[in-house]
C-alpha cells in the first residue's frame, strides 16, 4: 500500500514540474488535406459592356472600368462579388452584378 503512495505521489510531482510547452503543439506542423481544399478556385472568364456608357466594377479585389462594347478578361476567386462602383441606368452603385461561380468559367457576363 506504502509503495503506491510512494509511486503516486512521484507521478503527481513528475506531471506537476513538467512545464506546459511540452503539452503544447509544435509550430511547423503540416497542413491538412483539408485546409487545402478550402483553398478558393480562380475563375477565368469575361465582361462585356453593352451598355451605352462606361462601367466601373470591382471583381474581387480589382477594380476595372469597362468601355461601351469593349470585353475584358478577368480571373477572380470563386465566391467574390462582382459589383457596380458608378451609378448606371440599370445599376446603383454598390449594387452586387453578380457573384462568382465555376459556373462561369469560360463565359462572358454582359453587362446591359
Amino acid at each position: 500500500m506504502k509503495i503506491r503512495m510512494v509511486a503516486g505521489t512521484m507521478v503527481m510531482a513528475a506531471v506537476m514540474s513538467t512545464g506546459l510547452p511540452v503539452f503544447a503543439a509544435g509550430a511547423s506542423l503540416p497542413t491538412s488535406g483539408h485546409e487545402i481544399s478550402n483553398r478558393a478556385k480562380m475563375v477565368s472568364f469575361q465582361l462585356r459592356n453593352d451598355a451605352g456608357t462606361p462601367i466601373q466594377v470591382k471583381a474581387g479585389a480589382t477594380e476595372l472600368t469597362l468601355t461601351p462594347g469593349k470585353t475584358v478578361h478577368v480571373k477572380v476567386a470563386a465566391g467574390e462579388s462582382i459589383v457596380a462602383e458608378n451609378t448606371t441606368p440599370n445599376y446603383a452603385s454598390g449594387s452586387v452584378v453578380s457573384v462568382v461561380s465555376s459556373a462561369l468559367s469560360g463565359s462572358t457576363v454582359v453587362l446591359r
